[in-house]
């Protein structure tokens, strides 16, 4: 009886309001398509539309982005690790080093052709 509230914390709060914007701009995309393969086109519709998608899409970007920072902030405050980062690091410098190699030698290769003189018969 009566009317009570869910308490939200702010996670929940910041991630339901990305998760709406995401939501609304899937559903503008959908009404943006079909304005578009109607029979008689209403531009303005189409403007408008768009440019809501194009304002909603970048603003949902700067948000994911933000998130993304904030996260990293956070886990190089804690000191945290990620691993398959670390992984991922020392694979590209692993194929970095493998590709130096064989440049190298190629180059060396490339050398040594230059110094071989040719047969004249």
């Amino acid at each position: 009886m009566g009317y009570t509230t869910k308490e939200k914390s702010v996670v929940d709060f910041c991630e339901s309001k990305t998760e709406s914007l995401s939501n609304w701009v899937r559903q503008v995309k959908n009404k943006s398509l079909t304005a578009k393969t109607k029979r008689k086109h209403d531009l303005r519709i189409i403007a408008i539309l768009s440019h809501s998608l194009m304002r909603a899409e970048s603003e949902l970007v700067m948000k994911q982005r933000e998130r993304a920072r904030r996260w990293a902030q956070m886990q190089a405050d804690l000191g945290l690790c990620n691993k398959e980062e670390e992984n991922a690091r020392e694979q590209r410098e692993k194929i970095d080093s493998i590709w130096k190699n064989d440049l190298s030698g190629l180059d060396s290769f490339f050398r040594e052709l230059d110094n071989v003189k040719p047969v004249v018969n």
